[in-house]
């Protein structure tokens, strides 16, 4: 079940943990989470297939309070905000439609498990002609949280890719 209104400013000041948290970002669905100063690209011109079967590709990470997105490229971001889910509430991310309209599509894994600890990772596209400026501290994508039996916490299942996101991290290899 959809976590809203009362419910979901009783479940920010006791059960999820948004840091920094500020009341003005809590829609009554929505919380919206905004861009921070880490980026990495993939450096195309040192990766030259991506092969689901041997992942071999060259990363650039840069710290900044802004980053020029040039079109049709694509960068890995996270939000400003770390979050923390109990065991028994789980979050979907969902892109701005304000961003979309300016073809900016921001996506991210969709669905962060019950349980999951650190910064939620974005992954930007610019499908539109002309670059789009990049800055931290943009509203860039909203969570919708959601009640679910308890479950273990996903950070410390086996089959957790990323564990506990400190940062943005590549994958090392893909399941088939």
């Amino acid at each position: 079940m959809i976590i809203t209104g009362n419910g979901l400013k009783n479940a920010m000041e006791s059960r999820i943990k948004i840091e920094p948290f500020r009341r003005d970002q809590l829609s009554s669905e929505t919380y919206d989470i905004t861009l921070g100063t880490e980026f990495l690209r993939l450096k195309s011109e040192e990766t030259p297939i991506l092969d689901p079967k041997k992942i071999d590709v060259v990363g650039e990470r840069m710290f900044s309070r802004d980053f020029i997105l040039q079109p049709n490229r694509f960068v890995l971001a996270r939000s400003e905000e770390w979050l923390e889910l109990p065991a028994d509430v789980m979050c979907m991310v969902s892109g701005k439609s304000s961003l979309a309209r300016l073809g900016l599509q921001v996506h991210a894994a969709a669905v962060l498990h019950s349980g999951h600890r650190g910064y939620v990772v974005l992954e930007i596209s610019n499908l539109n002609s002309v670059p789009f400026k990049l800055i931290s501290g943009l509203l860039i994508a909203q969570l919708l949280f959601f009640n679910v039996e308890p479950s273990e916490e996903y950070y410390k299942l086996d089959i957790a890719t990323f564990k506990t996101q400190k940062k943005i991290e590549l994958p090392e290899r893909l399941k088939f």
